[in-house]
């Protein structure tokens, strides 16, 4: 759960970080260096949420989530026109991430692998031969 959270929130601040980028030329350089550390603390996050989510499973959640936000954010705070086709797109991105994320199966939790021998009683584990090895 707690890798889903990285994820959410690396996405905001991607996509706040991104935002910022289209006036950063004409803003203070504290303003740019708010923006970089928005942006570099998107990745950390990605990184962290790597950890536990499958990579593609990710990525696509944070590009399809991103791309979604940047463009419906872009419509309504910067004006940007939204034709139809790009509003297909945007299904077609969120559909191919659920379907992604849907095809994904998660390995139960994995055995570390271990140098010692199985235990004596193991039935796994042939019985001793009397006498020569073959």
């Amino acid at each position: 759960m707690r890798a889903w959270l990285y994820l959410l929130t690396a996405i905001a601040l991607e996509v706040t970080g991104t935002l910022s980028l289209k006036h950063l030329h004409d803003q203070p350089l504290t303003r740019a260096l708010l923006t970089y550390a928005q942006l570099t603390g998107a990745f950390y996050l990605l990184s962290r949420a790597f950890r536990q989510i499958p990579v593609a499973v990710a990525f696509a959640t944070w590009e399809a989530l991103g791309l979604l936000s940047l463009t419906v954010l872009g419509a309504i705070l910067l004006g940007e026109h939204l034709p139809r086709t790009h509003l297909l797109a945007l299904g077609g991105l969120l559909l191919g991430s659920a379907l992604l994320g849907h095809g994904t199966h998660h390995p139960a939790t994995r055995q570390p692998a271990t140098d010692t021998p199985p235990p004596a009683d193991d039935p796994a584990r042939p019985a001793p031969t009397g006498g020569q090895p073959a």
